[in-house]
């Protein structure tokens, strides 16, 4: 379909609208000139009745039956009130008089008016139904009421002398409203025009013509619009000016870029010979492992270890479980002289005590029922190298004179076998228990651990490098949120604070794991305290405050006021009675933050949260 121009447009709004008007004049005419002659029909019947009432109370009163027959008559009569019916109603409810002769005698129910003891008015609309409507107007004696008159009324009149005042009024309305469209089209045409006249000279600005500036008259907005169309015609001309300067010292500009673009090259080449000697260099200047923190006490272990790392001798690793043993045995092994050779490890808790042999030292083939074919053992695999030995103090005390030989003289047999292997491998031990004090129970060979304990490395456990917490904590965040496809960034000051107050029972183990579950579990990009799950599986917290992870300095009534202030008793306790605390906290916090900031970022940012965690405390609290 073609789209309609301006005048078309112009001619379909002047149409609809005059359509429009006169249909929404004529329904609100009609529904409010429908009721009004329906309330005047009402009103004036009713006044009718109650003046009619007072002749037939006099009837009544001289029982004169041929008056009451007269007056229903005159009543009936006026065909222009359109009465139905009438009647005169006793108190009993007997008809006393009926414009029907048959009605006459019959019992009717009461009206309510007549019925009433104490009536408050002489008269009352009965009933009022769509095409009726029925008034009732008290027959009284000395003012005592001595029946009553119903009349009723047709209404179906009503609509027809409401239809015919409405055709009058629409008579007079829709030319007014004719002529008025006719006027607004006229005025609408002069305005199309002025708009042809400025849409021609915006085409020929579009067609590079410049021509005359547009006459402005009146101060309307077309004239507005005219004006502003030779302000742009006149912006254009300078643009084109600039333009052709522009263009100009655009090929000036390119000329040079040129030049420049070749010595970009040349240095573009010389960078990449640059960068690949950089990545030697930081090769080289790269220290071997992972090892994390700034501790004192870790880098003086990392000192000791990096003396004695080109040294051919053994070492033992002691310290917690978690503590990172194998990672300082992994850079004991980088760094040192056999960092090329293989780097084998074995755990010896792991191992049933029957195969601990087989797997240090191998089997020939036939050695024992199943051993089909020769295997070679940890020693051999990791001739070379280093063999890493992990919980040392598992060995059975069998196999710890086998490998306190090969320690001695470097050589073993395997299961089954009758000639001596020569190996060249360095050991490392590593070890949760205290070696002297299970040697002094016979429990270890005192001369194997003599033999291990050439040098001793101790990792300092986690609680007393609180400090590395942050990069640590940080280090974890990235690496599983790389491995578990998360956008996690950081973790919040408000989480290291609460990470730096607990024990670490697990060391650097237990850290990973809670910051890894974190990761996976978290809808935030930043960490906060309640993705951290503090404490042991059986719901017993090991959280202290970072002052007592030494000692011991609460006292019981200090734990009393803290239950206080949570709304908490020693009864609610029994079952997860820390988390009942951390979250009687977190929310007196949030509460407290929220009171004292003006709105819920100023709140996130002073509890080091994001809005999206804070949002999430706030539904988990009920806040």
């Amino acid at each position: 379909m073609k789209k309609l121009g301006l005048r078309q447009q112009l001619a379909l709004a002047v149409f609809l609208s005059i359509t429009f008007a006169t249909l929404v004049i004529c329904v609100t005419l009609y529904y409010f000139n429908q009721k009004r002659v329906f309330t005047d029909t009402v009103n004036g019947s009713e006044e009718m009745v109650q003046a009619a009432a007072l002749s037939f109370s006099q009837a009544i009163e001289f029982n004169d039956d041929v008056l009451l027959d007269a007056l229903l008559h005159e009543l009936q009569s006026r065909k222009h009130l359109h009465i139905t019916e009438a009647y005169v109603i006793l108190p009993g409810g007997r008809i006393k008089a009926h414009s029907i002769p048959e009605e006459y005698g019959k019992t009717y129910p009461i009206p309510k008016l007549l019925a009433s003891t104490k009536p408050s008015r002489l008269s009352e609309v009965a009933t009022l139904q769509k095409d009726k409507f029925s008034v009732v107007s008290l027959l009284q004696f000395k003012g005592y009421p001595i029946g009553a008159l119903v009349v009723s009324f047709s209404t179906k009149h009503i609509f027809q002398k409401a239809l015919h005042e409405l055709f009058w009024i629409i008579i007079v309305t829709v030319p007014v409203l004719i002529v008025a469209g006719i006027g607004v089209f006229f005025y609408g045409e002069k305005i199309v025009r002025r708009l042809d006249v400025i849409k021609e000279k915006a085409l020929g600005i579009g067609r590079g013509e410049r021509g005359e500036p547009l006459a402005v008259r009146g101060d309307d907005e077309i004239s507005h619009l005219a004006q502003a169309f030779n302000d742009m015609n006149s912006d254009i001309s300078e643009l084109r000016k600039k333009d052709l300067a522009s263009a100009e010292r655009i090929s000036r500009l390119n000329s040079e870029l040129t030049g420049q673009l070749s010595e970009i090259n040349g240095l573009k080449e010389q960078l990449a010979e640059e960068n690949i000697a950089l990545r030697n260099e930081l090769k080289l200047l790269h220290e071997p492992g992972e090892i994390i923190g700034s501790n004192g006490t870790l880098r003086s272990l990392i000192a000791q270890a990096r003396q004695v790392a080109s040294l051919p001798v053994t070492v033992l690793i002691t310290g917690e479980s978690g503590t990172g043993k194998e990672l300082i045995a992994r850079y004991l092994h980088e760094a040192g002289s056999r960092s090329k050779g293989p780097f084998v490890v074995m755990n010896c808790a792991a191992m049933p005590t029957t195969l601990i042999e087989n797997e240090l030292f191998g089997h020939e083939k036939g050695a024992y029922t199943g051993a089909t074919s020769m295997e070679k053992g940890k020693f051999e695999v990791a001739n070379g190298g280093t063999l890493f030995l992990d919980e040392v103090g598992e060995i059975p005390i069998e196999a710890q004179s086998k490998l306190l030989r090969v320690l001695q003289l470097g050589e073993f047999k395997r299961i089954g076998g009758e000639t001596d292997i020569s190996v060249d491998v360095r050991v490392i031990a590593a070890t949760n228990k205290d070696l002297h004090e299970e040697a002094q129970k016979r429990n270890f060979r005192e001369d194997l651990y003599y033999r291990l304990k050439v040098v001793e490395l101790t990792c300092p456990p986690l609680r007393d490098r609180l400090d590395d917490i942050p990069v640590l904590v940080q280090h974890f965040i990235e690496l599983y949120s790389r491995k578990l496809d998360r956008e996690v960034l950081g973790v919040s000051p408000s989480a290291l604070k609460l990470l730096s107050g607990y024990a670490w029972p697990g060391n650097i183990r237990e850290l990973e794991n809670l910051t890894a579950r974190a990761v996976a579990l978290t809808g935030s990009k930043v960490l906060g305290p309640a993705d951290f799950k503090l404490g042991r599986d059986d719901g017993k917290s090991s959280y202290k405050e970072s002052s007592e992870v030494s000692s011991e300095v609460s006292t019981s009534g200090d734990f009393e006021r803290l239950l206080g202030l949570c709304g908490l008793n020693k009864e609610d306790l029994s079952e997860g009675g820390w988390q009942k605390i951390l979250d009687s906290c977190e929310s007196i916090c949030l509460k407290a933050a929220l009171e004292r900031a003006s709105n819920q970022k100023e709140a996130a940012e002073t509890l080091g949260l994001t809005q999206t965690k804070l949002h999430r405390l706030k539904k988990k609290h009920h806040i």
